[in-house]
């Protein structure tokens, strides 16, 4: 069990204050026990100004603005209630920059994810192991680190899509010979090793650079700054849009941490997303890094480009206030949503008493502050610059009476356009491809390619014409199946990865099987005798045998040695071994 835990654990080095890990993390001698300290500390951070005693932390619960609570005497607001007249959309929905082939998936992806993203990563990488190499006792992975390549981090790229594809307990699984676990085309595509050591010095900044007041972000600025780039120029949301908050999984130590028991996902990295109501496009993030910003500040960066077209914006009550309300309607942006007591509601609203499925409004020019009675023991308080007061019929019976419920328009256009964010996070938990790790930059960072590929997926849906459309599922697999594929540039066709790992002892007997078109007999050493080696088959045989001789490719020898003959029978049987080189009888055959 212990060996399980261990082979899931990602090693990390961790060598600066931004990693919020333990400091008996940041030796690899001590990876060992990650998994136990782990279970032990994730609800716990560190305080990095005390050295012998640690400051236990909860986590952080939602960030909330109580100090935005404002009290309204019911002054400028009444009961007239006149028709609504919405200005028409003046934007445009879809693609904003076109592919080089629309019907090429690669193509689309490349929209979001370019080299130039890689290039990146791996000059980060490399100056990360460069800066960390002498700081600690090499072991076998590192010390044969080759730099990594654009190419081979595309391939690494692929793989974990597959991970995230193929579900595995443990790292290892993936490159096992086991028939039952089998999966080729990892073992075929990079060594396990090499895989782990990149996955080891994955980085994304350079840490000579951070300042003293650096931001907890720091760590992933540059892959926040390029995605943020690259989702608003690459495609223009629709009329109706919503903001709300999603979670990036994390129980690790972690001074931002927060803690969401209306999630799913109730550990982790808070991030508020701006996503298109009909396709979950994500079109802006913001990622709460523990500092105290007002809500309305976090809207106003959020709906930072796309003021100005009457975009319809569905929030919760976490957002929504009269005063937020009346400054998006300056900026042509309508608002609809749930609203606290405390923001902005009318005095006349607040303690008013309402029979089953009726409702009361008030109005102060462009906004209305509504309130409804679904239950006997809830009230619903809605805010919008969109909708009327008035019911409307859903159809639906209430079972005690057999009457016809009716809504708010505002309720039901609410249920309907605010599902945005939702959609994206139904689609990134399908196949997630973060794996486990002590440091949070990673998470992130994977978490933001995560996006990436489903935006592309959401443009490439837009492009195709097809009556079925691609599923997620495939549209992951032709990426990962692309990315894996060797597109090489000009003067890199002969690029090849290095391996960290030896070759398989299984299913390896089979290149002794003599056969003198494509293996021939040679000696170890030319000039010493004496230089042997273990013999492959005795040692699988449960024998230990030495011998003086070796198979080589004929290809690679070129013609045959002039001491050697050319012709080799019929090929030794398993318990057969060479002990000394007759050229009357090269294979020994009948020696003991």
């Amino acid at each position: 069990m212990a060996s399980e835990k261990e082979d899931t654990v990602i090693r990390d080095e961790c060598v600066d204050i931004l990693s919020d890990v333990p400091s008996e993390f940041e030796d690899f001698k001590e990876v060992e026990d990650i998994a136990s300290s782990e279970k032990e500390n994730e609800a716990t951070s560190s305080d990095e100004s005390e050295i012998c005693r640690r400051k236990i932390r909860q986590p952080m619960p939602l960030p909330s603005d109580t100090e935005e609570s404002d009290e309204d005497n019911g002054i400028d607001w009444s009961d007239l209630d006149l028709p609504r007249n919405n200005n028409d959309f003046e934007g445009s929905f879809g693609p904003n920059i076109l592919s080089r082939d629309a019907t090429n998936i690669e193509d689309v992806v490349e929209l979001f994810i370019g080299n130039d993203l890689f290039e990146f990563i791996c000059t980060e990488t490399n100056r990360y192991y460069d800066q960390n190499s002498t700081k600690r006792k090499p072991d076998k992975e590192s010390r044969k680190f080759f730099n990594v390549t654009p190419v081979e981090l595309k391939k690494w790229f692929g793989l974990v899509i597959l991970m995230g594809i193929i579900k595995k307990p443990k790292i290892d699984d993936y490159w096992s010979t086991n028939p039952l676990l089998e999966t080729p085309i990892f073992g075929k595509t990079m060594s396990r090793n090499r895989f782990r050591q990149m996955l080891t010095f994955l980085h994304f900044c350079d840490n000579s650079n951070i300042p003293d007041n650096a931001d907890r972000l720091f760590k992933v600025q540059g892959v926040i700054d390029y995605f943020t780039k690259k989702f608003e120029e690459n495609f223009n949301l629709g009329q109706n849009i919503s903001i709300d908050e999603g979670m990036i999984p994390w129980r690790g130590r972690l001074s931002f941490k927060v803690y969401n028991p209306s999630k799913i996902t109730k550990y982790g990295i808070l991030i508020r997303m701006l996503c298109d109501s009909m396709t979950g496009y994500i079109s802006r993030f913001q990622i709460y890094s523990g500092s105290k910003i007002p809500s309305k500040d976090t809207v106003t960066k959020l709906l930072k480009n796309v003021s100005g077209k009457w975009h319809h914006l569905y929030m919760d009550n976490y957002y929504n206030s009269v005063d937020l309300a009346e400054d998006l309607l300056i900026k042509k942006i309508r608002v609809c949503g749930t609203l606290r007591q405390n923001r902005g509601l009318p005095a006349k609203l607040k303690n008013c008493k309402l029979n089953l499925f009726e409702t009361k409004y008030q109005r102060r020019g462009a906004v209305l502050a509504q309130i409804w009675k679904p239950t006997k023991a809830k009230m619903i308080r809605i805010i919008s610059t969109i909708h009327n007061g008035g019911l409307v019929d859903t159809t639906k019976k209430y079972r005690k009476t057999n009457s016809t419920i009716k809504k708010p328009a505002s309720i039901l256009d609410y249920n309907k356009y605010m599902k945005g964010v939702d959609r994206a996070d139904q689609f990134l938990c399908y196949y997630p491809i973060y794996r486990k790790t002590i440091k949070w930059s990673k998470k992130v960072a994977l978490y933001l390619f995560n996006c990436a590929l489903y935006n592309a997926f959401v443009v490439q849906q837009y492009y195709s014409t097809d009556s079925k459309k691609l599923h997620f599922y495939d549209f992951l697999l032709k990426i990962s199946e692309s990315w894996i594929k060797d597109h090489s540039p000009v003067g890199e066709e002969n690029l090849e990865v290095p391996s960290t790992s030896r070759a398989s002892s299984r299913g390896s007997i089979n290149r002794l099987s003599g056969h003198v078109k494509e293996h021939q007999l040679i000696r170890i050493s030319e000039t010493n005798n004496r230089k042997r080696r273990r013999c492959h088959v005795c040692y699988k045989n449960k024998k230990i045998k030495r011998t003086n001789l070796m198979y080589e490719l004929e290809q690679m020898l070129g013609p045959p040695l002039p001491d050697l003959i050319t012709t080799i029978p019929d090929p030794p049987t398993p318990s057969a071994h060479i002990t000394r080189f007759d050229p009357t009888n090269p294979l020994g055959l009948g020696k003991p």
